[in-house]
């Protein structure tokens, strides 16, 4: 009863929170109760008079089988059945001697935890009773021959002491039931929220991986570009020195063959100094591949608008030349048709702007579908040198526009 108490205050915590001294506590209390509804002679359950005659009154012998049923109720969450079935004995003893209230609300107590606890088979057949029971009392009464205002008040009398715990006991059950689909619904909901933070976790990680791919691929390319200027610069060093070792000795000759070896290795020691300062440790230098500058941008699927200047430093010409790959993939991505391509000196430095139309219906890329190394590179060439690159929507097109100076340590406009 006093189990059935606290569950209707807190339903949700209630079964949680229970442990053995709680159990103890109810058998005291409800033995305590009933002890003291004993002395004041409060009997309102059984017959008016004992249907037994039993030594020294029936007082004792009720107080005992108190005693006993408070004692079989410390074992109601393990055994809620056997519990039941024994305080139903005990509580049909108690109603031979006069009936106890005491003893009622320790069967209402087991009933109670019978429909909370118990499997759905033993409270189906427990259910099965008690509704046999309460039609059994109007029927046996009137085959009895009571008349049929007792027959009715019996009825209302085994309706409101069996079914109310259990109706009571089963709310409570359905109450627990739907916290814990709750709780399941909430633990769901948390697996799958971690879920899709652990999936941004991953598009991120993968997303960095493609672009540190990237940068190293550039690298790789700017360490080969290296390798291919410093190699004529030096091939053309070779040559001219065996020219002046092939024939027998000139002064005017030998002096114009030092001089064009002197020009070309100190051509060749300037493009590595200006080249070395955007190579990194790591790149992959095993392969090497024809100089790519501006002399080329006719090979990338543009529109060239006016000339393309020449005798470029071999750094700032081959990082022209990538970005404008870069770029041109870049509009493609965001814009619509050929882009065009405009290259211009503008005093120390070199402008680079790639332009095409936005389509009608732009719509901005999700960054989750794009990593933005082609960005990264192109700002990082520029960069490298002293320069910038800076790309975006404009005026109904999307331009990409670089500027890299022409002379170390010159800072672009």
């Amino acid at each position: 009863m006093l189990s059935a108490l606290r569950s209707r205050f807190d339903v949700a915590g209630w079964t949680t929170r229970e442990d053995p001294r709680s159990v103890r506590w109810d058998a005291v209390g409800l033995l305590l109760l009933g002890l003291f509804l004993l002395v004041v002679d409060v009997q309102t359950v059984g017959a008016d008079q004992p249907l037994v005659d039993v030594p020294a009154g029936p007082r004792p012998w009720q107080a005992l089988l108190l005693l006993v049923a408070t004692s079989v109720l410390l074992a109601k969450r393990r055994r809620p059945v056997v519990v039941l079935v024994v305080v139903a004995g005990l509580a049909l003893a108690d109603a031979g001697l006069g009936g106890s209230l005491g003893m009622y609300l320790v069967l209402f107590d087991a009933l109670f935890t019978v429909a909370v606890r118990a499997a759905a088979r033993a409270r189906a057949v427990v259910l099965g009773v008690l509704v046999g029971l309460v039609v059994a009392v109007p029927v046996a009464t009137a085959a009895a021959g009571a008349a049929a205002r007792d027959v009715v008040q019996l009825t209302l009398v085994a309706v409101a002491l069996l079914l109310p715990p259990w109706w009571w006991g089963a709310d409570v059950r359905r109450s627990l039931e739907l916290a814990g689909e709750q709780s399941r619904r909430a633990d769901a909901e948390r697996a799958r929220a971690d879920l899709a933070r652990a999936h941004a976790d991953d598009v991120a990680r993968i997303a960095a991986l493609d672009r540190e791919r990237a940068v190293q691929d550039e690298r790789a390319r700017m360490a080969r570009d290296l390798h291919d200027v410093v190699a004529g610069h030096l091939s053309a060093v070779a040559i001219h020195a065996e020219a002046a070792l092939a024939g027998p000795p000139q002064e005017a000759r030998d002096r114009a063959a030092l001089a064009a070896a002197r020009a070309g290795s100190l051509d060749a020691l300037a493009e590595m100094r200006s080249m070395i300062l955007v190579l990194r440790q790591g790149a992959d230098v095993d392969a090497a591949t024809a100089p790519a500058g501006l002399a080329r941008v006719a090979d990338l699927d543009v529109d060239v608008v006016g000339d393309v200047p020449g005798g470029l430093p071999a750094a700032v010409d081959q990082a022209a030349f990538r970005i404008l790959q870069e770029a041109a993939t870049n509009a493609r991505k965001h814009g619509t048709g050929r882009a065009s391509v405009r290259c211009t000196v503008d005093g120390d430095a070199l402008d680079l702007v790639v332009e095409n139309a936005l389509p009608a219906d732009a719509a901005t890329v999700d960054p989750a579908l794009t990593s933005s190394t082609g960005l990264q590179t192109m700002r990082e060439r520029a960069t490298a040198l002293g320069g910038r690159v800076d790309a975006g929507p404009r005026a109904g097109t999307w331009r990409v526009h670089a500027r890299l100076p022409l002379r170390a340590g010159s800072v672009p406009r």
